[in-house]
Order: structure tokens, then sequence, then C-alpha cells
């Protein structure tokens, strides 16, 4: 099932779907140290391909916030199983396209499918999670082949790993932790078996990174895509009674030593 990709309609619904983050989450937050990693490429005219972590249901629509906040000039374009999306056939124009993820003819039906809008459209980036379910982030990683079989059937292409993880800090909303990193293509660019160990190393190491940063619980180890700027308070009519006799309403992180081994 082709998808039928709509800039102006992706436009709005990104925005939607970013009101929807705002509303929904204290933060959008992630790792400096390759946060231009999709900007460098927003406007390079070679494909792009981003393999994300599958934690959540929120997974998808974080793409498209990362997409508009990032590679706006860029055409997305993601699989979606096909019985899924024949129920939501709208998502079509945000460039969702069909497979049938059991059948073992859909991975070269996507390979195929896949190159031709490269070959359209050099400046699309394929937004797909390898994992193919939805998994712990602290458990280890299994992936399926259709990202390594996507990069090895084309020469120019640059891959990213994205990891993300959800969690609570001092707000009442949960924050979104991501980090990003580069895949050093492999020695045989063609080898969708190379692109496999190359991509799955990236990602345990990017999912490492990640994790070791989330439970530090230090805003100071990550750059905001976006905050906010809801209180970290009880309630709106408590809080606003708080800063009216001059006190915070935020709650504070205490720090404590660890506890001596017995």
């Amino acid at each position: 099932m082709p998808a039928a990709y709509s800039g102006r309609f992706t436009h709005y619904f990104t925005l939607y779907v970013r009101r929807l983050f705002r509303k929904s989450f204290a933060a959008v937050r992630i790792l400096p140290e390759h946060a231009d990693a999709l900007a460098s490429l927003a406007n390079a005219d070679k494909p792009v391909l981003v393999l994300l972590s599958h934690c959540s249901w929120w997974d998808p629509l974080l793409s498209l916030v990362l997409h508009r906040h990032y590679t706006p000039a860029r055409e997305p374009m993601a699989p979606m199983e096909a019985s899924q999306l024949a129920k939501f056939a709208i998502f079509r124009k945000i460039g969702i396209f069909g497979i049938e993820p059991d059948d073992p003819a859909s991975l070269e039906e996507m390979g195929r499918y896949v190159a031709g809008c490269f070959a359209r459209n050099p400046r699309c980036t394929l937004w797909i999670t390898p994992q193919g379910r939805f998994t712990d982030p602290r458990s280890p990683i299994e992936i399926r082949p259709g990202g390594a079989a996507v990069a090895a059937r084309t020469p120019d292409i640059s891959v990213v790993c994205l990891a993300i993880e959800y969690a609570f800090w001092t707000n009442q909303k949960p924050e979104v932790f991501i980090s990003l990193r580069p895949v050093a293509p492999p020695q045989r660019r063609d080898s969708t078996a190379s692109w496999h160990r190359a991509i799955l190393e990236t990602m345990t190491a990017n999912a490492g990174l990640l994790a070791s940063a989330v439970i530090s619980r230090d805003p100071a180890e990550f750059l905001p895509v976006f905050d906010s700027g809801s209180a970290r308070g009880t309630n709106w009519w408590y809080d606003l009674w708080l800063r009216i006799r001059g006190r915070s309403s935020h709650v504070e992180d205490r720090r404590f030593a660890p506890s001596a081994p017995k």
C-alpha cells in the first residue's frame, strides 16, 4: 500500500503532534554529543535512514516532532502494517506506506518500494523501528534485517540510530530522552549482514549511553529540544498560593550520599 505524501498535510499534522507532546510531556531532551546528526543532513541531496528504538506508542509521533525540528525540508516515510494502515489511511499523507511484516516476501517488496522513492526524491528520510515490537529500553537489542537491507542497496545513504526513553524526574509529567548516533558504514557497504552488525552495535552502544544519562537525573547532561515550561508543582491553585507567599512550588531533587555497604 503506497504512501500518498502531502507536504501541506504533514506540516499541519506535525504542528498538532508537537502540541500534543507539549501537553503530555514536560520536555524532550537530547544528548548533545550528536545533537546535530540530523540537522547536518537536513539539506543533503542523499537518502537518510533513521532507526528508532521502540519502547512506546509515542515513538512514531516523536519521529514527526524531530522531523519538524531538524529536517522539515525533507520528505519523511515510514512502514506500517498494511491492515492497520487500511484503518487509518489518512496516515498515508504523512508518508506512511503499508507492508505485511510476517510475509517473507515483504522485505524484498519494501526494498524495491523504498529504492523507487529514493530515486524519485533523494531527499527522503526513512524512519523505521527495526526491533519490530515494543521492547523495554533496558532489554538486549534484537533487530530485524529490513533497515540493513535498505542500507545495503543504497550506496550513498546516511544511517542514524535514535535511542528513546521516557522517564519521570521531578515533574508531574514524564520527560522524553533521546540520543542520536550516526552508524559508521561497514567495509562492505553492499552487504546486508555487515550493515546489520554495524547497526546493532551502534544501537546497543547508543542505548547504553542514553540509559546512563537518564539514570543520572542531571538536566545538564542534555540539550532541550523543547521544554513545556510546566511547573513542578502539585496543583495550580496551591502553587499560586505558595508563590503569593513567596515560596517556590517546584519540587526539589534532593541529592543523598550513597549508603555505605554493610
